[in-house]
């Protein structure tokens, strides 16, 4: 894959986008941080936009206060990085739909359940079942208005932005 300067400068002006949306959280570090990244991953490569959102999400946490603790924000980081990928992979590939499916559930229900244990594992008192049910229709709401929102984004401006070959 060769990265042009053009995609370079894009990414960067998305993360700082990403940055400025870190600041309108949903809930804890819930926040709209992601739609930038799912915007790249598809607009891009699912590559950068797994980038896109690892970094977004660390801001996000880091402008939150790292509430999840340190190690836990990094593991998130790595299941946004994994969630933009699928994304970007499927919908360049095959179609919006499954894309936006499997975004919102490998970003929402799949990345939490990791996340619920990997905190049990930790010994962290909110963790298991009970951080699960929690967060679960937040990160849903988010996951679906972030993916939704930069799929609809990317179906407005493709014609306009040239797209690689």
């Amino acid at each position: 894959m060769k990265i042009r300067t053009k995609d370079l400068v894009t990414t960067g002006l998305m993360i700082a986008m990403a940055a400025v949306l870190a600041q309108f959280p949903i809930y804890g570090s819930i926040a709209f941080d992601a739609l930038p990244a799912f915007l790249t991953a598809v607009m891009i490569g699912p590559a950068l936009g797994g980038i896109v959102g690892s970094i977004a999400h660390l801001l996000v946490a880091m402008f939150t206060g790292f509430p999840l603790t340190l190690p836990l924000h990094l593991l998130i980081a790595v299941m946004m990085f994994v969630s933009c990928f699928i994304y970007g992979k499927v919908r360049q590939d095959y179609n919006r739909y499954l894309a936006i499916a499997l975004g919102i559930i490998i970003n929402g229900p799949v990345s939490l359940g990791f996340i619920s244990i990997f905190a049990k594992v930790l010994g962290m008192p909110f963790s298991g079942m009970v951080m699960f049910t929690t967060l679960l229709l937040p990160l849903l709401i988010g996951a679906t208005i972030n993916i939704v929102v930069a799929d609809m984004v990317y179906g407005i401006i493709k014609e306009k932005i040239q797209i690689k070959a």
